[in-house]
């Protein structure tokens, strides 16, 4: 709906006043209904759905700042207008804290009126917008809709379901790949706060020095660069839900300041004397053991417990057998579309292969392979040649392979770094994939990329270098 075409109540003890108000409307294509008093407002928006009402302010009976107060129970979302001949700035205040989209004065100009009502309109029309996208969200990443078959991550999905809608904080568990953010979305859209936001920080990502401010924000001369204030994560995240991803790398330094934000429920920005009130659900996630982080000190155990009143482990895709298929069928589907191709077919050899392989980097790589498949397939059928190659060798060295690289007397860090380098180049370069692959943090693996010196596999005799 555009802002013509709209269903308007008009309300106003003055009938004249109401006449004049609902024609000006019909006259410009919207659909105007008048009533005298706040009661007949209230009944005639039991039986219809209006799009704005425009209510006087100084009425008998039920005025217009005791409707707007019954409105914001009855019909939250109705955009209203406020009308009066006692204009001031009090009474403009008064009817704002109301709740009312805007105010204008009698008398006023047409034109000024129309603009008013076509912006208030144009407003409605957007909540409902947002409103159908939340919905949409909430159908799309709600728990049910996470597939599972096997008994460990049904198992895990009946306590996200079980939880989602409380305040408690929830840790989510299980190596890298597995779908951990997915589980901490469908938590937040299958909780009251979906209408709020979502807000995802990857901690491994954010560099140290940055993390505190990301977080919790910085008012104007904080530190040498800030020329302005900006508010932080926790801030933007309010009413809604905050997903800390990666939790394990979150320096110590900064865990007691994350614990006291969580007890108190308050923040303080960098370099502010004030305290923030926050109201934000926190959900963790970590692929490492916190408990043996705890044991050598890199990470606190009060802050653990705190962030672990519920925990959510997510089995590895090694260990849900039953649940390929049923993911296979589902890249498919969604990978064509994307590629704007017809769902292909997988070859049986392919398929085995699939099924049989080990997916260390889980539900991840298992999407990768199967994209990738889709897109290189010809004749719509997915084969072998095109799976990458770690499936299709099974993704271990064949012996032969291992005594060939033992006659070259290759050294461990020779085969290491360039088995690395095999990795990246099968994805594409994506690191955080190659460091799931690898069952390494990222941090490990850019350490061996940087650290390590060149040292290329020699070629076999009597073959000619590349």
């Amino acid at each position: 709906m555009n802002s013509n075409g709209a269903t308007i109540l008009v309300v106003d003890d003055d009938v004249e006043m109401g006449d004049a108000i609902c024609e000006l409307l019909r006259q410009n294509n919207h659909s105007a209904a008048g009533v005298s008093s706040g009661a007949a407002a209230l009944e005639f928006i039991k039986q219809n759905e209006p799009d704005l009402l425009i209510t006087d302010l100084r009425m008998s009976g039920l005025g217009g700042g005791d409707l707007q107060l019954q409105l914001k129970t009855s019909a939250p979302q109705l955009p209203v207008i406020v009308i009066t001949a006692f204009g001031s700035i009090q009474t403009a205040v008064e009817s704002m804290k109301l709740g009312a989209f805007d105010y204008i004065t009698k008398p006023f100009e047409n034109d000024e009126f129309l603009l008013v009502v076509a912006r208030a309109l144009e407003t409605r029309e957007l909540h409902r917008e947002i409103g159908r996208l939340r919905g949409e969200l909430a159908r799309n990443y709600g728990l049910p809709n996470i597939i599972a078959a096997n008994p460990k991550m049904v198992a895990a999905l009946e306590v996200a379901q079980q939880v989602a809608d409380s305040a408690a904080s929830v840790l989510i568990g299980g190596e890298s790949g597995t779908g951990k953010d997915l589980i901490a979305r469908a938590l937040h859209f299958s909780s009251s706060r979906r209408d709020g936001p979502f807000i995802p920080v990857n901690c491994a990502a954010i560099p140290e020095n940055l993390i505190e401010s990301e977080l919790f924000g910085y008012v104007k001369g904080a530190f040498t660069d800030a020329r302005q204030g900006k508010a932080g994560l926790f801030v933007a995240a309010e009413g809604g839900t905050l997903f800390l991803d990666e939790i394990g790398e979150m320096p110590i330094s900064l865990q007691p300041k994350l614990l006291r934000t969580l007890e108190d429920k308050r923040v303080r920005p960098l370099g502010a004397t004030n305290e923030i009130a926050v109201n934000v659900r926190i959900v963790a996630a970590t692929n490492s053991d916190l408990e043996t982080a705890i044991a050598h000190g890199r990470f606190r155990s009060d802050l653990y417990y705190r962030l672990a009143t519920v925990t959510i482990a997510v089995p590895p895709l090694r260990d849900r057998n039953e649940d390929i298929p049923l993911l296979i069928k589902y890249f498919l589907a969604r990978a064509a579309a994307e590629a704007g191709k017809p769902i292909p077919e997988i070859e049986p050899d392919a398929l085995a292969l699939l099924l049989r392989y080990r997916w260390p980097g889980n539900v991840r790589e298992l999407q990768n392979a199967v994209q990738r498949g889709t897109i290189l397939c010809r004749d719509n059928r997915i084969t072998v040649r095109e799976l990458p190659p770690r499936i299709a060798g099974d993704g271990v060295p064949t012996l032969n392979v291992l005594e060939d690289l033992a006659t070259q007397r290759v050294t461990l860090d020779q085969l290491e770094r360039n088995y690395i380098r095999a990795v990246l180049d099968s994805v594409s370069g994506n690191k955080t994939e190659t460091a799931s692959i690898l069952q390494i943090d990222r941090k490990t693996l850019y350490r061996k990329l940087e650290d390590s010196p060149e040292a290329a596999i020699p070629d076999p005799p009597g073959k000619p270098g590349k």
